[in-house]
C-alpha cells in the first residue's frame, strides 16, 4: 500500500488486509462488520445472526449501490408506510424520521451529480509502468516517455485549473442566495473539490509527479532536452495543488459553520 491509500499489485502472494475505512481505499469487493452492542461487551461468536454484530459486502462503487438501496427500495416503502404500519411510533418521532430520511435520500443524489459532473484525469499509458517504477534507479529516463508524461501533465493542470476558475466565478454570482441555497452550493463545491484532491493523491497522477520531478534533477545533457519545461510544469502543478486544498477547506469550514 503506498502513502495515497492505493493498494498495489507485484508478483507476490494476496494478502489479506483489516481497516477502518479512512486511508486503506476499496479495491474491488470488502466485507464490513459493525458491532451492535456496548463499548466492552464480548460479542456471542457462537450466534451466527445475533444482531450484535451486522455484517455485508460492500463494492469500490458503495454510493451507487446505496443510493439503490435507498432511493429506489427503501424510500418508496417509506413513502407508502401508512399510519397502521407505524405503530406505537409517535407523530413528532415519525416527523423527524421522516425529515432526516428525505434529507440523507436527496443528498445521496446530489453526491452521485456531483460526482458525474467531476473531472476525470486521463490515465498515464500503461506501456511506461514498469519503467516509470525504476525512475530512481535509471540512469536516463526515456525521452519519448518524459514527452508523453510532460503532454499529460499540462492537460491535467490546464482540466484542474479551468475547473477552479470555473467555481471561483460562480463563488462570485451566488452573493444574494438564500442561506439554504449557500450552504447547498458550498456542499456541492466541497464534494466536487474532494474529487480532485482525491486525484490528486492517486497513483496515477503521483506516478506522472514522480517520473518528470526525477527528471528535472538530470541534466540537460542526459535527458536529451532542455529541463527548464518540465521544472515549471511540476512548479505550476505544486500551485494547483495547493489552490485545490485550500479551496478544499474554504469549503469544509463554510459547510461546517454555515
Amino acid at each position: 500500500m503506498n502513502d495515497s491509500g492505493d493498494i498495489q499489485y507485484f508478483n507476490s502472494p494476496k494478502e489479506f488486509f483489516v481497516s477502518n475505512g479512512e486511508k486503506i481505499k476499496l479495491n474491488g469487493k470488502g466485507c464490513y462488520f459493525l458491532r451492535n452492542i456496548e463499548p466492552g461487551k464480548k460479542v456471542n461468536e457462537a450466534n451466527q445472526s445475533d444482531n450484535t454484530m451486522f455484517f455485508g459486502q460492500i463494492s469500490e462503487h458503495s454510493v451507487y449501490s446505496l443510493n439503490t438501496i435507498i432511493n429506489q427500495i427503501f424510500k418508496p416503502l417509506v413513502d407508502q408506510l401508512g399510519d397502521d404500519d407505524w405503530g406505537k411510533c409517535e407523530d413528532e418521532q415519525k416527523k423527524e424520521f421522516t425529515s432526516y430520511f428525505e434529507k440523507f435520500a436527496n443528498e445521496l443524489k446530489e453526491a452521485l451529480k456531483s460526482l458525474s459532473q467531476n473531472i476525470n484525469l486521463e490515465e498515464y499509458p500503461t506501456q511506461w509502468e514498469q519503467e516509470a517504477k525504476n525512475i530512481h534507479t535509471s540512469k536516463a529516463p526515456s525521452n519519448e516517455m518524459i514527452n508523453d508524461f510532460e503532454k499529460l501533465f499540462n492537460k491535467w493542470s490546464e482540466q484542474i485549473a479551468e475547473n477552479l476558475d470555473g467555481t471561483e466565478k460562480v463563488d462570485k454570482k451566488d452573493d444574494k442566495s438564500d442561506p439554504r441555497q449557500e450552504l447547498d452550493h458550498w456542499k456541492q463545491k466541497m464534494r466536487q473539490l474532494t474529487g480532485i484532491s482525491e486525484q490528486l493523491r492517486s497513483k496515477n497522477c503521483r506516478t506522472v509527479y514522480n517520473v518528470l520531478t526525477a527528471a528535472s534533477q538530470n541534466t540537460s545533457e542526459a535527458m536529451g532536452k532542455p529541463r527548464d519545461k518540465i521544472y515549471l510544469a511540476t512548479s505550476r502543478w505544486r500551485a494547483i495543488e495547493l489552490r485545490v486544498t485550500e479551496a478544499l477547506n474554504e469549503a469544509k469550514d463554510n459547510v461546517k459553520y454555515l
